[in-house]
């Protein structure tokens, strides 16, 4: 199934690549020759993978092509603006944790406001009058899975020998929040962030 899926979108790429060149009255040699300098030895379509269907769509937007919507499409809903108050940043910034964490199948700003609403009734950050409890209940479930969480990054940055091997993910919570009781979600998360950082520097001396 997912194969088919992928038919589909590519057919509709090419579908679109043929309305450019109508749209664009260029000759097939010309077509063909960007094609060429937008996928490296290809000259047809029909030769190139889905990826590379889309830089020659980028291509022929170079060249003047403006995609337009179907007559019937459906106008985009109004999106409303985004809450960034302090406290409504800190419970997108821990809804954006637990999606790191695996914890979230969908981490939109569109699931975070349906959590909101299951939570108090109101379906948007930007009306909630008390985001306390918002956010504390969205701390209190990051902090049941950070311990395993901060196990496993352990694990894997003492294999990559970016850790001493002796240490421990107390001695980690303890050099990156040491005035906190090391079980508390600010305490966890510090820790979080602070084998972020020594994973990201090490990724970044490698390149």
């Amino acid at each position: 199934m997912p194969s088919i899926h992928i038919e589909k979108i590519r057919a509709s790429k090419i579908r679109m690549i043929q309305v450019a060149k109508r749209q664009l009255a260029i000759e097939d040699a010309d077509y063909r020759a960007a094609i060429g300098r937008a996928v490296k030895g290809k000259s047809s379509c029909s030769d190139c993978t889905t990826l590379q269907l889309d830089r020659v769509i980028d291509e022929l937007k170079r060249l003047g092509f403006r995609p337009r919507k179907p007559a019937d499409a459906k106008p985009k809903p109004e999106r409303r603006p985004l809450d960034t108050s302090a406290e409504a940043s800190k419970a997108r910034a821990v809804w954006l944790l637990l999606a790191e964490l695996g914890a979230l199948r969908d981490p939109s700003e569109a699931a975070l406001n349906a959590y909101v609403c299951r939570q108090t009734g109101v379906d948007d950050l930007a009306w909630v009058r008390d985001m306390a409890p918002v956010t504390e209940g969205l701390k209190a479930w990051a902090a049941r899975l950070l311990p395993a969480a901060l196990q496993i990054r352990l694990d894997a940055l003492k294999a990559a020998k970016l850790l001493v091997p002796g240490d421990t993910v107390a001695d980690v919570i303890q050099r990156a929040a040491p005035t906190r009781r090391p079980d508390t979600f600010d305490a966890l998360w510090a820790a979080w962030e602070r084998m972020a950082i020594i994973a990201s520097a090490a990724e970044g001396a490698s390149q």
